[in-house]
């Protein structure tokens, strides 16, 4: 495992954890300000960001999620921001739907910023490589 995989490894549970977190302190109706409103609007599309794109495992994207949703960074930002979008617009018409809820435009803020955070560290990453080769004179990477 690269070290760039043991750090999406870390970022995938640290993320996980903060999910399992947020749906903990709403499912016991703890009212915890941005814990509650706004915390898990933020983590679980960028926790899915780096699960689509199988960036933490040394065997790529195998299930059919990740190689529809996660092959390129910008397929899977863009699919999870409107889905995420999606459910939070569907708050607006249809309250107590399959999504029940408030609508709140700031989750939709916290959608885009936990999702571009993982696209942009997910394409730095990427590019890390071939940088470092260039930095060392390695013609063949």
């Amino acid at each position: 495992m690269s070290t760039i995989q043991r750090r999406w490894l870390f970022v995938h549970r640290a993320l996980f954890v903060a999910f399992l977190g947020t749906a903990a302190l709403n499912m016991l109706h703890v009212r915890g300000g941005f814990l509650t409103n706004h915390a898990a609007d933020l983590v679980v599309p960028a926790w899915l960001y780096v699960a689509f794109r199988g960036l933490y495992s040394v065997h790529g994207r195998r299930t059919l999620l990740q190689r529809v949703f996660g092959r390129t960074p910008e397929v899977a930002a863009l699919s999870l921001f409107i889905a995420s979008t999606v459910t939070e617009i569907s708050q607006f018409y249809w309250p107590r739907g399959l999504f029940p809820g408030r609508f709140d435009a700031w989750d939709i803020f916290a959608y885009a910023f936990g999702v571009a955070a993982c696209y942009v560290v997910d394409k730095r990453s990427s590019q890390e490589p071939a940088r470092a080769a260039a930095l060392h004179g390695d013609t063949a990477a």
